[in-house]
């Protein structure tokens, strides 16, 4: 349990959802207490939209649970891109190469979502090298799960617009 002063209020951080959808691995008590200090707790109620700005290209979002959807917009309209659940990682693409975010977030159910910044994961490099690596790959893992993904539904589509071959 973990006590934030500044809003008076106790945040919990459910470290067995962390070590078993992020880090794959039971976390040592030292390493519990490093990540109180990294990782942030945070609420979305249903109905919010969430932009992810380019100024907040360094920091991503880990779902913990509700759900979202990632939509793209242009020229007035939207496009859904996904439908996101626990597990699901918010912003991470521009966490890592830091360009700006494309997708906003329509918050569908009430979500809780673990906010790491790109400062608190290079603070981590530097002091805990082993929860900063197991992190990292944590949230690589979880974009190599959406690149295949992404592919499959790619091939899908480029069968279709190819159509039944002879």
């Amino acid at each position: 349990m973990q006590h934030d002063f500044r809003l008076g209020r106790i945040v919990l951080i459910d470290f067995k959802w962390l070590e078993e959808k992020v880090f794959l691995r039971p976390l040592a008590e030292q390493e519990q207490k490093t990540l109180k200090d990294t990782v942030v707790l945070e609420y979305f109620a249903k109905g919010d939209i969430v932009t992810l700005r380019p100024e907040m290209g360094g920091v991503i979002y880990l779902l913990k649970s509700g759900r979202v959807d990632a939509v793209l917009g242009f020229s007035g309209e939207s496009l859904k891109l996904s439908d996101l659940g626990e597990g699901a990682q918010l912003g991470d693409m521009s966490f890592l190469d830091d360009a700006e975010a494309k997708a906003s977030i329509i918050v569908k159910e009430d979500c809780e979502v673990y906010k790491i910044t790109r400062d608190a994961l290079a603070r981590l490099f530097v002091y805990h090298q082993s929860v900063a690596k197991d992190l990292t790959f944590g949230i690589m893992r979880n974009m190599g799960r959406t690149l295949r993904h992404m592919n499959l539904v790619h091939a899908d589509y480029l069968q279709y617009i190819q159509g039944p071959k002879d």
